[in-house]
C-alpha cells in the first residue's frame, strides 16, 4: 500500500495544509495540543533549522494521513558529534508529535523508514522520543527499521501523571486539610486579599510575559542554574507560541495574586478537553507563602468548572503533582534508530551515562566531565 510523501521545509510550506492538518487532528482521539500547526510552527520559527522535514503521508485519493514533523539537529555528541533525526516539536514538548490516522500506522511507518533510509547520508541516528508506549507506531517503525537492516531499540523514559475531575473531586477534603497549606494562605492574606486570574488571549499573556521571563530566570538562580529563559531564543519561542495558540483558545495564563499583585504565575496548554501544566514561576519575594502551591489548587478549582475533563501533569516528577493527587496514566517511551553497530553502541553508552549521573552522587558531582563528553542542546 504506497503512500504519497510531501516533504514541507519550511513554515510557508506547511501553511498549506492547515486545513487538512486541523482536520486530521480532530480525528485523532488520543491527538495532543503538541500534534498542532500551531506549536510545531512556534518550534520552527524559534528554531530555524536548515534541515526541517514535515512529511505529510497521502493516499491515492490525496486524503492527508499522517502528519509527522522531523528536524535533523546536531546538537548531541558522542564520541563524535552525530547528527540526529529528532521530532521537531521537541525537546520542549512533553509528547512526541507523530499524528497518524488510525488504522493507517503500518503503512505509514513503512513509508517513513523508506525516506528515512533515501536520506541516510544526513543524519546518524533517528531518535523518536516521548511516544507513548501504547502507541501503535511505535512497534510498526520500529519492525519496518529492522526489516530494512537497521537497529531498532525502544526504551521506556518517562511518565505522566494525570488527574480527572472525579479524582479532584475525591482527594478535596484531604487537601483542603493540609495544615501548611491553610497556614500559607492565612499568613499570604495578611498581606492583601488573594485573588485568581486566567487569561486566554494574546493581548493580556503577552503584556506579562515580560515578568514570567524575569520571575523564571530569578527561580533558577535561586538553585544555582541557568533558566532556558535567559536564552532570548527560548523567550522568543514562548512568544509564539502565545501568538499561535491564543487565537486558537489553546491557551492559558493563570495568576494568582495578593493586594492585586500578581505573585505566581503558570502557562497551561487547552487542548481537546485537557489542560496541560506547562511552565510556573512566582516572585521570589513571596517565596515563603508556597505561590505555586496555592495557585496551583486554585488553577485546578478552575480548569474542572471550565469543563476540562482531564488535567495532564507533563513530564517529571514534583511535590505539586502529589499533592493535586495525580497518578500515573502513562507512560512515554523513545525509539532509536541506528545505521551501524558503533552509533548504537555509543547510544547505549550514553544512556548508561545519563542514568548514571541520575542516581549516582559520586557521578552527579562530576557532572561537568559527563557534560563536557555528552552535550545536548537544540540547533
Amino acid at each position: 500500500m504506497g503512500l504519497k510523501i510531501q516533504v514541507l521545509s519550511s513554515v510557508a510550506a506547511c501553511e498549506a495544509i492547515r486545513t487538512e492538518w486541523d482536520e486530521l487532528l480532530r480525528s485523532i482521539p488520543q491527538a495532543t495540543v503538541f500534534d498542532t500547526f500551531g506549536w510545531i510552527k512556534a518550534n520552527l520559527l524559534a528554531f530555524p533549522n536548515p534541515d526541517t522535514w514535515v512529511l505529510a503521508f497521502h493516499d491515492a485519493d490525496a486524503t492527508l494521513l499522517a502528519v509527522i514533523p522531523l528536524v535533523v539537529r546536531r546538537g548531541r555528541r558522542y564520541l563524535r558529534t552525530r547528527r540526529w533525526v529528532e521530532f521537531a516539536g521537541l525537546p520542549y514538548a512533553d509528547y512526541g508529535s507523530c499524528l497518524v490516522r488510525s488504522g493507517w500506522e503500518a503503512p505509514v511507518a513503512e513509508s517513513l523508514v523508506q525516506f528515512c533510509c533515501s536520506k541516510a547520508a544526513n543524519w546518524d541516528g533517528v531518535c523518536l522520543e516521548r511516544l507513548r508506549i501504547d502507541d501503535p507506531c511505535l512497534g510498526f517503525i520500529a519492525a519496518a527499521a529492522k526489516n530494512h537492516g537497521l537497529i531498532a531499540v525502544v526504551r521506556e523514559s518517562d511518565r505522566i501523571r494525570l488527574l480527572t475531575k472525579q479524582e479532584f473531586d475525591g482527594e478535596a477534603e484531604g487537601r483542603h486539610s493540609s495544615k501548611s497549606l491553610r497556614k500559607s494562605r492565612n499568613r499570604l492574606l495578611e498581606q492583601g486579599e488573594i485573588g485568581f486570574e486566567v487569561y486566554d488571549r494574546s493581548e493580556p499573556i503577552l503584556a506579562r510575559l515580560d515578568t514570567f521571563i524575569a520571575w523564571h530566570m530569578e527561580r533558577f538562580a535561586a538553585k544555582g542554574v541557568q533558566s532556558p529563559l535567559a536564552d532570548a531564543k527560548h523567550g522568543a519561542f514562548y512568544r509564539h507560541i502565545v501568538e499561535e495558540l491564543a487565537p486558537q483558545g489553546q491557551i492559558w495564563l493563570s495568576a494568582l495574586t495578593c493586594a492585586e499583585r500578581a505573585i505566581a504565575m503558570r502557562f497551561s496548554l487547552l487542548f481537546s478537553r485537557r489542560l496541560h501544566l506547562y511552565s510556573t514561576c512566582f516572585d521570589e519575594a513571596f517565596a515563603k507563602y508556597s505561590p505555586s502551591m496555592l495557585q496551583l489548587e486554585m488553577l485546578l478549582q478552575c480548569a474542572f468548572k471550565s469543563g476540562v475533563e482531564c488535567v495532564d501533569f507533563g513530564i517529571g516528577e514534583s511535590p505539586q503533582k502529589e499533592f493535586a493527587g495525580a497518578a500515573t496514566g502513562q507512560t512515554l517511551a523513545a525509539l532509536e534508530i541506528y545505521g551501524d553497530k558503533l552509533s548504537s553502541l555509543e547510544g547505549r553508552l550514553y544512556q548508561v551515562a545519563g542514568r548514571a549521573r541520575s542516581r549516582s552522587q559520586l557521578v552527579l558531582k562530576g557532572g561537568k566531565l559527563f557534560r563536557r563528553f555528552f552535550p545536548y542542546n537544540v540547533r
